[in-house]
C-alpha cells in the first residue's frame, strides 16, 4: 500500500497569476471608455476571467479570491454592496459543479455555457438591483451589457489562454 501524496498548489507567482490578472482586468474594466456621442458598453471582464480560470485551473481561483474581487468591484462600481461578490461566488459554484460535464470539450461549448451562465447572472443582478432600489430598472442596459460580455468571452479567453501557456 502506497501513501497518498497531498495535492499541493503552488502559491508563488504562477499560483497568484490568475488572481493578479483578474485584478488587472477589474482595473481595465473601470477605465472610462467612450464618449457622449458613442458610449461603448464595457464587458464584465472579471466574470470572464473568473469563469476562464475556474474552467482551466480551479484551485488557483479560490472562494476567498472570488469574494474579495467581488467586494472590490462593489466598492468601485455604483451597485448594491455584495452584488458582484454574490455573482462571482455563484460563478465559482456553478463551474465547480458543472466542470465535469464540459471539461475537455470544444471552445464553442465553453462559450455557450458561459453565455447561458451570464444570462442567468445578469437576470439575477437585475432582480437584486430592482429589489434594492424598489423600482423596476430598464432591461435594455442589462441586455446590452450581457450581449457585450457574451460576445467578448471568446477573444478574452483566447488572450488568457495564451497568457496561461506562457506562465503556468
Amino acid at each position: 500500500m502506497t501513501a497518498r501524496r497531498p495535492v499541493i498548489t503552488s502559491f508563488g507567482f504562477a499560483g497568484l497569476f490568475p488572481v493578479l490578472i483578474t485584478v488587472l482586468m477589474a482595473a481595465l474594466m473601470l477605465l472610462p471608455i467612450g464618449s457622449g456621442a458613442a458610449n461603448i458598453a464595457m464587458p464584465h471582464l472579471v466574470i470572464i476571467s473568473v469563469f476562464y480560470w475556474l474552467s482551466s485551473r480551479p484551485l488557483l481561483m479560490p472562494y476567498g479570491a472570488c469574494a474579495i474581487l467581488g467586494f472590490l468591484l462593489d466598492l468601485w462600481l455604483d451597485v448594491p454592496m455584495g452584488l458582484n461578490m454574490v455573482l462571482l461566488l455563484l460563478t465559482r459554484l456553478f463551474v465547480l459543479n458543472q466542470l465535469k460535464h464540459y471539461k475537455g470539450r470544444s471552445r464553442l461549448v465553453h462559450w455557450a455555457i458561459f453565455t447561458v451562465l451570464t444570462l442567468g447572472l445578469y437576470i439575477l443582478s437585475w432582480l437584486i438591483v430592482s429589489t434594492v432600489y424598489g423600482t423596476l430598472w430598464s432591461v435594455k442596459p442589462i441586455a446590452l451589457q450581457w450581449g457585450v460580455t457574451a460576445f467578448s468571452y471568446a477573444p478574452v479567453a483566447f488572450v488568457l489562454g495564451r497568457m496561461r501557456r506562457m506562465v503556468l
